[in-house]
C-alpha cells in the first residue's frame, strides 16, 4: 500500500506531473500488481482502444464524456512515457526531437521561408522538408515501408491509396470511383453464383469491392474506419431497441418473419431520429 493524498491541480504543466507521478506510483515496487505487468505494446492497444471511445463521444456531442475519454488518452500516454523511462528511453529527448521536427515543417508559420495559403500548400511544404532537408528518400525497394504493417486492415488499405495517389496513380473523378465499385460488386456477385464457385475466388472479389469503396471514402475525404464504427454502433442501437420491441409485443425474430421486422425497425429509426433532433436542438 502507498500513502497517497491527491491534490487537484490548477494548470496544465503541473496536472500532467501530477498525473505522471501516479503512473510511476502504480508501476513501482508497492504498486498494482496489474499494471506492472502491462508492456508498452499492451498500453498501445489500449490507446487505440481509449481514442475510439474518443471518437465516440464526438459523434454523440457528449461533452463530459469526450472530457473523461481524453484523459483516459492522457494518462495512457503517461504510463506508455513510465513504462519506456524503466529501458533507459529518453522521454525528455523524444518530446524536444519532436518539438524541432514540428517546427521545422512549419516554415510557413515559425519562418518566413515559406507560405501556405491552404491545406495543399502545407502538405507541399510538408513533402519538400522531408526530402530535402530531413532526407527522407522513398524505399525503391519498397514504395509502401512507410505504411506499418500492425495497422488494421481497412487503415492500411486507406493508408496504401493515399500513398498511390500522391505518386499520382489516381482517379481524376469521384464517378470513376463510383462505377469501379459498380464493376466490383457485379464481379463479386458473378464469381458467388458462378456454376463452379470457387471460395477463393468469391473472397479475392470481395477483397476488392471492399478495396473500391476504401478508395471511395478517400474521394469524400471520410476516415473508412471511424465511418464504419459509428454505423455499427449505430445499428447495435437500433437491434436493442428492435429487439426490446419485439420482446415487449411477443414478436418473434426469425428470417421468415422479416415483413414485420421491417416494419419495426423503420418505426425505431423514425424513434431515434427524432430523439436525435432533440438533444441536437437542446
Amino acid at each position: 500500500m502507498i500513502d497517497y493524498t491527491l491534490e487537484k491541480e490548477d494548470n496544465l504543466i503541473d496536472g500532467l506531473n501530477r498525473l505522471k507521478g501516479i503512473t510511476e506510483l502504480l508501476r513501482s515496487e508497492n504498486g498494482c500488481p496489474w499494471d506492472k505487468k502491462q508492456s508498452a505494446k499492451n498500453f498501445a492497444i489500449y490507446l487505440i482502444d481509449e481514442t475510439y471511445e474518443y471518437i465516440d463521444a464526438i459523434n454523440n456531442k457528449d461533452k463530459e464524456n469526450q472530457s473523461e475519454e481524453l484523459g483516459d488518452i492522457i494518462n495512457n500516454l503517461l504510463m506508455l512515457t513510465t513504462i519506456h523511462e524503466e529501458t533507459g528511453f529518453d522521454v525528455v529527448k523524444t518530446i524536444n526531437d519532436e518539438c524541432e521536427k514540428i517546427v521545422r515543417r512549419h516554415p510557413h508559420v515559425f519562418t518566413s521561408d515559406a507560405k501556405a495559403e491552404n491545406s495543399e500548400d502545407v502538405l507541399k511544404i510538408w513533402d519538400k522538408v522531408k526530402t530535402e532537408i530531413e532526407g527522407r528518400t522513398p524505399n525503391k525497394e519498397n514504395f509502401f515501408d512507410k505504411v506499418p504493417q500492425s495497422l488494421p486492415e481497412i487503415a492500411k488499405a486507406f493508408e496504401t491509396q493515399k500513398l498511390a495517389s500522391k505518386a499520382g496513380f489516381d482517379w481524376i473523378y469521384k464517378q470513376d470511383v463510383i462505377d469501379k465499385i459498380c464493376e466490383e460488386l457485379d464481379e463479386l456477385i458473378e464469381a458467388d453464383t458462378a456454376i463452379s464457385r470457387s471460395q477463393d475466388e468469391v473472397e479475392d472479389e470481395l477483397g476488392d469491392l471492399l478495396f473500391a469503396v476504401i478508395n471511395y471514402s478517400r474521394f469524400l475525404k471520410v476516415n473508412p474506419a471511424v465511418a464504419l464504427r459509428r454505423s455499427t454502433n449505430k445499428f447495435q442501437n437500433r437491434f436493442k431497441e428492435l429487439k426490446n420491441i419485439c420482446d415487449a409485443r411477443d414478436i418473434e425474430i426469425t428470417p421468415t418473419n422479416v415483413k414485420e421486422l421491417d416494419k419495426v425497425w423503420e418505426e425505431v429509426k423514425e424513434r431515434q431520429k427524432v430523439d436525435f433532433d432533440i438533444t441536437k436542438n437542446k
